[in-house]
């Protein structure tokens, strides 16, 4: 018994061993990246939930991965290039890059200062473009199964085109399509889903919240007759104490699918609290 016992942990230390590694930075792309990826992957997310990407700082644990890793997927839009710049480049020259942003640059939504708005992970509809691009990659680096990753990318797509349906099908219930936001536009919900943002408190994640913002926060919320605003989950702390300043509630979006490692689950969340929050 112990033989065979040391035999199956050998074999499945070889088969670790053997599976080509794909590493994102973001975890709503390791998400998706299994699905189009399958099981012959091991797919890793470098960030943990609720890490901060305009601030994360590398961990030597994320050099290791990156180093063994055969794929690496960013998101691009100035978000991420430290997974480029300060670990594959000194690391890993022969690791396969793929950004987001080369496919889905000409997609991407304007933000108020005229930079591009990061976060495109947010719009399921992009998301099955990327699954797409992702698909492809695999398909260069394994021939033997291009067609097995393009299926999958197939499946994802219907998966979040259905997502996509359940979404609008959902916010069409609400009793509108206005809300306000805090430190973050989300302007991809607002593009695809024919939002209205009325005001967005804090003009960026670093920026303080002024005297002035806040009585005009309190003005639309009142004159709408809204209970609350939609915050990223990474800012909740300082977004509750904002609300309660206003007498409303702070209702978390999650990004980075602090909610759940699977990205279609944390939509499920995301969807209960942008319903809560419209109006008008």
């Amino acid at each position: 018994m112990k033989r065979i016992l040391a035999a199956l942990l050998v074999l499945s230390l070889l088969t670790a061993w053997a599976q080509p590694r794909a590493v994102a930075t973001l975890p709503p792309y390791a998400s998706l990246a299994g699905y189009v990826l399958g099981p012959g992957w091991r797919v890793e997310a470098l960030l943990p939930p609720g890490a901060n990407p305009h601030l994360y700082q590398p961990r030597p644990s994320d050099l290791k991965r990156v180093a063994g890793a055969r794929l690496v997927i960013m998101n691009g839009f100035g978000l991420d290039d430290w997974v480029v710049d300060r670990l594959v480049r000194p690391n890993n020259l022969k690791a396969r890059v793929l950004s987001a942003e080369a496919g889905l640059g000409p997609h991407a939504v304007r933000l108020p200062s005229g930079e591009l708005d990061p976060h495109v992970w947010t719009d399921p509809l992009l998301m099955a473009l990327f699954g797409f691009d992702l698909a492809r990659v695999a398909g260069t680096l394994d021939p033997a199964h291009k067609d097995a990753y393009l299926t999958r990318a197939r499946q994802l797509a219907d998966r979040l085109f259905a997502l996509d349906q359940t979404l609008r099908e959902a916010i069409e219930k609400a009793p509108g399509r206005a809300f306000v936001a805090y430190k973050n536009p989300f302007s991809y919900l607002v593009r695809r889903y024919d939002l209205k943002r009325l005001f967005l408190i804090g003009k960026s994640p670093s920026a303080g919240v002024t005297p002035k913002e806040l009585a005009e926060a309190a003005r639309v919320l009142k004159a709408h007759r809204l209970k609350g605003f939609l915050s990223p989950y990474q800012l909740l702390p300082e977004a509750h104490r904002v609300a309660q300043n206003l007498g409303v509630q702070a209702y978390p979006f999650y990004l980075l699918d602090e909610a759940d490692p699977d990205y279609f689950k944390t939509w499920e969340a995301n969807l209960k609290a942008l319903t809560a929050v419209l109006g008008e």
